[in-house]
């Protein structure tokens, strides 16, 4: 940069008055009239310190670190020439510096303060905003008040781009009432069971059955005991009458077994062809009713 470049002549001249102002040995016999105070020499050094600061920092554009360090040599103690190049220094870094304006949009009555977090640094915005200096490249805003969600934007600025405009609304949404929901429907009845339950006449014929075949057991058996013990005993000369008895209860035995038989099918009968019976739920109502002097109660319903 050509003000750099005329820096280091200014730099060369204030060192010749530094050396100028150590070398004397003895303060020169006043004159009668007095002349310009004299810079003192800390004063001095401090502007040269705050120059080669900051020319450092503005040839590594760290622009807002210069801006500090340009402060200390613009001050009306430096000498002309360092105070030349730091005012043409600061010009530029104020025209290299992007700047952010944010519009604020809220329905408050704007008493309350908005808060800005800037890449992680809080600012408290003033009531009358303008422009906010940054470096160029991305930020990051979070802006927040009380009674609103907080509200995040990413922006990227150039280097010297002014005035870039950011809106942010502080609106509450409308919020319509819902509509109530319609009653819920009733639940559908219950559905009636259905089962098949064992007819009485299974039992009855079962029962039957069962003493059927045991009279005719019983008779069968009575009547092989018979015949064995008589052809052990009498056999081939047995009386009639044993032998007859022995017939009887022989054709006893089989009328009952074929007795058992057909009550033993007509059970199984029934029961396969036993049919379907609906259970009712079993809502029972109960009514009072009074007729002159009499109170009756009545019980209705399904069992």
């Amino acid at each position: 940069m050509k003000r750099l470049r005329c820096s280091s002549g200014a730099v060369l001249l204030v060192g010749t008055m530094l050396s100028t102002m150590k070398g004397r040995a003895e303060p020169a016999a006043p004159s009668a009239a007095p002349s310009a105070a004299p810079l003192s020499t800390p004063a001095v050094e401090s502007c040269v310190a705050a120059h080669d600061r900051a020319g450092a920092l503005v040839r590594s554009e760290q622009w807002l670190d210069a801006r500090q360090a340009l402060a200390g040599c613009v001050d009306e103690a430096c000498p002309i020439a360092i105070r030349a190049d730091c005012q043409g220094w600061l010009e530029d870094v104020a025209a290299a510096l992007p700047t952010l304006l944010i519009v604020l949009e809220r329905d408050d009555d704007g008493k309350r303060p908005v808060t800005l977090e800037l890449d992680g640094r809080s600012l408290d915005l003033p009531e009358k905003l303008g422009p906010i200096e940054v470096m160029p490249g991305p930020h990051r805003l979070r802006l927040t008040l009380e009674g609103y969600e907080a509200i995040e934007q990413q922006v990227t600025l150039a280097k010297g781009e002014k005035n870039q405009v950011v809106t942010v609304r502080f609106v509450r949404p409308n919020v319509v009432a819902p509509l109530p929901l319609p009653p819920p429907p009733p639940p559908p009845p219950a559905a009636p069971e259905r089962n098949r339950p064992v007819p009485l006449s299974t039992y009855l014929y079962a029962g039957g059955a069962i003493v059927s075949f045991g009279i005719s057991g019983a008779l069968l058996g009575s009547a092989l005991a018979s015949r064995d013990s008589a052809l052990d005993d009498c056999a081939p000369g047995c009386p009639t009458s044993e032998r007859e008895s022995i017939d009887r209860r022989l054709l006893v035995a089989d009328i009952m077994g074929g007795v058992g038989l057909v009550l033993g099918g007509f059970a199984v009968y029934s029961y396969v062809d036993r049919p379907w019976v609906t259970v009712g739920t079993g809502v029972t109502r109960f009514s009072l009713a009074v007729d002159g002097d009499r109170t009756r109660l009545m019980l209705a319903g399904e069992f």
